[in-house]
């Protein structure tokens, strides 16, 4: 019995459910005018990418750390970068806020706060192989938030500002808990080994947490920032049509988010070998899904009829994402973050580029079609990129 259960709840499976949650939160999300959902989308926009920005992707730097790493730092290396993390998210999701023209800064400051805290934490209980937990906390988060959009719906509250606000309080409340679990973990493992680290790798570490940090940003601020340009030039009720397609085709990705993660996690020199190749394929079917359920939402709700087109555009750009994610994770590993920065960066400025043209012209369609553009510069550079690693991982991988 114990067996059929762990066969059936996977991790994959619990950051599907999670995904499911969110995706359910998006489908109740469309009781608003598509000018309120975007006020919530810019909203959540400012907040995701300023904690991306901000954030310096201490999430991803501890997860890639070695085995034995967090000991050796002693008890208040992380606390302190991550005081310094809250200080930046909050800047950075101000600035976004004001770029994007709408949405509550301080809901977006305090959601990009607790987004920093939840991803430091998830790291730490992931680097403990606690996958199941993390996402069952994600899963968990996201069914309180439908019920939460749920009561705002029957109370007749129909504006993006309060549902908004009902958004961060789910945040924060998830970010409290597992911060707390995360503390109590540590606080079980007392007393706490004498740091053993020298100034010196501290300082390596500063070094290689500015060299990853610059590769993540640019991946988030390529994924977020058309949300944020899309508000500015098209208005927020165009952005709240597009950001329920790019909210549907996400759950194509979560097969390689997990895969990816368990990358990192791993403690030993060499990845786990895996078949990337297979990803692609697993992502279609739900991505198809996605766009056919988008086009019964526009025959139920007229306001939103051009989602599904919307999606159509976005599918090739999911499928890169899909795959280039497991590619960037295996290049971490094998190559360092000096080569998914060269990426990220590349891809940054191809999406720049294209945004800047497509978004002020073509609005919605523009940010799809300049999004996938990008994405597929992403998956072709960071598979060239892997090809050339050491060791050749790559053909082990495929």
């Amino acid at each position: 019995m114990l067996n059929l259960h762990r066969r059936l709840v996977t991790p994959e499976r619990v950051y599907l459910a999670a995904l499911g949650f969110s995706g359910c939160a998006a489908l109740v999300s469309v009781a608003l005018p598509p000018a309120e959902r975007g006020e919530l989308a810019a909203c959540i926009a400012s907040a995701t990418l300023g904690a991306a920005v901000g954030g310096l992707s201490i999430d991803t730097f501890l997860l890639s750390r070695p085995a034995g790493w967090v000991v050796s730092r002693g008890a208040r290396w992380i606390p302190g970068l991550l005081a310094g993390c809250l200080i930046l998210s909050a800047v950075a999701a101000a600035l976004l806020t004001a770029l994007a023209g709408v949405g509550s800064p301080l809901v977006a400051v305090g959601t990009a706060c607790a987004l920093t805290i939840f991803n430091a934490a998830a790291s730490l209980a992931l680097r403990l192989k606690r996958f199941l937990f993390v996402y069952s906390m994600r899963a968990a988060s996201g069914a309180v938030l439908v019920g939460g959009y749920a009561l705002l719906y029957a109370g007749g509250r129909l504006d993006g500002g309060a549902w908004s606000t009902v958004w961060f309080g789910v945040q924060a409340g998830a970010a409290t808990v597992l911060g707390a679990v995360v503390l109590s973990w540590a606080w079980r493992m007392r007393p706490m080994p004498a740091a053993s680290a020298t100034r010196a790798e501290y300082r390596a570490d500063m070094t290689a947490l500015g060299k990853l940090h610059i590769g993540v940003c640019a991946q988030m601020v390529t994924y977020r920032i058309d949300q944020i340009l899309l508000a500015r030039f098209a208005g927020s009720g165009a952005l709240g049509v597009y950001a329920l397609a790019v909210a549907a085709l996400e759950f194509a990705q979560a097969g390689a988010v997990v895969r990816s993660q368990r990358i990192l996690a791993h403690r030993g020199e060499d990845a786990p070998p895996e078949r990337t190749a297979t990803v692609a394929r697993a992502a279609l079917p739900i991505a198809a899904a996605a766009v056919a359920g988008l086009a019964v939402l526009g025959w139920l709700r007229p306001e939103y009829d051009e989602a599904w087109l919307l999606g159509l555009c976005l599918i090739p750009g999911t499928l890169a994402v899909a795959t280039g994610k497991t590619w960037s994770a295996l290049l971490l590993k094998r190559a360092g973050e000096q080569a998914t920065t060269a990426v990220a960066l590349l891809t940054m400025v191809v999406a720049a580029v294209l945004y800047a043209v497509l978004i002020p012209s073509a609005g919605a369609y523009g940010a799809a079609l300049a999004s996938t553009g990008a994405y597929l510069v992403y998956a072709y550079r960071t598979r060239v990129g892997l090809r050339r690693a050491p060791d050749l991982l790559a053909n082990r991988a495929v």
